[in-house]
């Protein structure tokens, strides 16, 4: 996560949970002179587009407070969608069992991306089941670069 990129999760992370949220995922990404920025949520009842309102305001709140942002900018809240971003051991956690598709920073078994089902979680890393073979692939956190849900979907 880049600097301007973890410095605002940090700041609205603790209000988005007192409201009952919790923030998944924050991009904030400039194109010319546009700046965005992107909140990702979810609940434990799911969210609606009333749930995105409340944390847009619960946001806007402390956007405007803290004022860490000198140029205008927009403020969009959404769901994380059916490929939800798993960034952190409780996010693996959560979907133990489900499908996933990995990045990695270098690789494994020759590996640099897969897709398998997760079998299990650790403070170190995770283990998935390949998909392609039916292997077993322990992974540590570290070198995880991007992950997420990658759910089967049948037209």
């Amino acid at each position: 996560m880049a600097q301007n990129e973890e410095y605002l999760f940090n700041l609205l992370a603790e209000p988005i949970k007192a409201a009952d949220y919790e923030l998944i995922d924050l991009v904030f990404s400039k194109h010319g002179t546009q700046t965005t920025i992107q909140l990702f949520i979810d609940s434990a009842n799911g969210v609606d587009i009333d749930d995105c309102v409340t944390v847009n305001q619960v946001a806007q709140e402390i956007l405007d407070s803290h004022d860490p942002i000198s140029t205008a900018y927009t403020l969009e809240v959404s769901t994380p969608g059916i490929f939800r971003k798993l960034k952190t051991p409780e996010h693996f956690k959560a979907f133990t069992g489900e499908r996933i598709k990995i990045r990695l920073l270098q690789k494994i078994k020759g590996l640099k991306d897969a897709v398998g089902n997760l079998q299990e979680c650790s403070e170190n890393g995770i283990c998935i089941k390949l998909e392609k073979d039916g292997t077993e692939l322990e992974i540590p956190y570290s070198l995880i670069t991007r992950a997420n849900l990658e759910p089967e979907l049948n037209y």
